[in-house]
């Protein structure tokens, strides 16, 4: 998915980045995470100014770095237990063979929590690539001027 964002035209990422902007922002609407109504405000208003008229560069991504530590923070919360699950197969003659994978076992509010830090993260991603890409074009530009 990642590689997808390299790919695509300016015009395509910042439609991904608008929408998945509203789905966080509806999400977080509805996730019961935040101690008080004011702090669900100020992080909604920092969503808001995404998909507004403010220009997308680096210091957007400064701003979802505290709901993504906050976000962070509830999943371990809302942990329940995590396993260890075995990928791959007993040998009888060299023990398990494959690889071993940590998984968390969450309760519904840590599900809801994960499905927006993975949103989050990937809104991360996508902004910074957008930022990298405007600012590559911008100096292609200057070169091509002088």
């Amino acid at each position: 998915m990642r590689n997808t964002y390299l790919q695509i035209s300016l015009e395509e990422l910042f439609t991904h980045i608008l929408l998945e902007t509203r789905q966080i922002s509806d999400g977080l609407r509805y996730a019961d995470i935040f101690s008080s109504a004011v702090e669900r405000a100020c992080y909604l208003r920092d969503l808001a100014m995404l998909s507004g008229n403010r220009w997308i560069d680096t210091d957007a991504v400064r701003n979802l770095e505290p709901l993504i530590r906050r976000l962070d923070a509830e999943l371990e919360d809302e942990t329940i237990v995590i396993v260890q699950v075995l990928h791959g197969h007993n040998d009888p003659e060299h023990g398990a063979v494959g690889s071993v994978e940590k998984r968390r076992d969450l309760t519904e509010k840590g599900k809801t929590v994960l499905s927006l830090l993975q949103g989050l993260r990937r809104l991360r991603w996508m902004l910074e690539v957008a930022d990298a890409r405007i600012n590559a074009e911008r100096l292609v530009n200057r070169r091509l001027h002088v």
